[in-house]
């Protein structure tokens, strides 16, 4: 909705927040559904929320960007965590008897998170049916993107990664070489085929030289 035209008063989707919110028929006004003020998002929030116990007070704050949801809880001290939006897997509402008299819900997930599976409750949200949705909505887009990733680093067929410089290829084996001549017995030979008249004394003498490299 754009505010530079006239619509009557009501209540409406704030083009901002994406929460139901009442328009006086000439602005926004801070009230939304349940009486909850609605919060500015900061840049890069998808979704915000605090939840409202039946105490007034240690009401959790959740926050949803497109890589984390962020869930702040504790009355005394405040325990903090942050969850991969890729790793929820599973987002679920409920809502009590009591709970729907003060109109807040609960959003239950179910994440992978490296220790194992996690179940974590966002308790008393206003806007828990909203939240439901854009938290399905962002994990199912990061899972995607997580995917996506994972498959551009997958390890190629020669066993390095993209980029990577191929791997050295084994150095062929050295052929082994002949045994070596008995070079005695070589002489021995060439001695014998002199006594026998095969070489004469020149001949011999040559074939011994060339045997010996001289």
């Amino acid at each position: 909705m754009s505010e530079s035209k006239t619509f009557s008063a009501g209540w409406y989707k704030h083009p901002t927040t994406n929460v139901d919110t009442y328009y006086n028929g000439t602005q926004w006004t801070n009230q939304t559904r349940g009486g909850v003020v609605a919060e500015p998002l900061e840049p890069g929030v998808i979704w915000q929320s605090k939840g409202k116990p039946l105490s007034g007070i240690g009401g959790g704050r959740y926050k949803l960007t497109a890589e984390l949801l962020y869930v702040e809880t504790g009355t005394l001290s405040t325990k903090a965590k942050q969850i991969g939006v890729h790793e929820i897997h599973d987002v679920d509402a409920s809502q009590t008897m009591t709970q729907k008299a003060r109109q807040v819900g609960d959003i239950i997930l179910m994440a992978n998170r490296p220790g194992g599976a996690e179940r974590v409750a966002l308790v008393d949200v206003p806007d828990f049916r909203e939240g439901v949705r854009l938290i399905n909505e962002a994990a199912h887009a990061a899972r995607d993107a997580h995917r996506t990733r994972q498959s551009t680093t997958t390890v190629n067929y020669t066993g390095g990664f993209p980029g990577a410089a191929a791997p050295a290829q084994p150095a062929s084996q050295p052929v082994a070489a002949p045994a070596a001549t008995n070079l005695n017995d070589e002489l021995a030979r060439l001695a014998s085929f002199k006594e026998q008249g095969i070489l004469d004394d020149a001949e011999f003498a040559a074939a011994k030289a060339k045997l010996l490299g001289l």
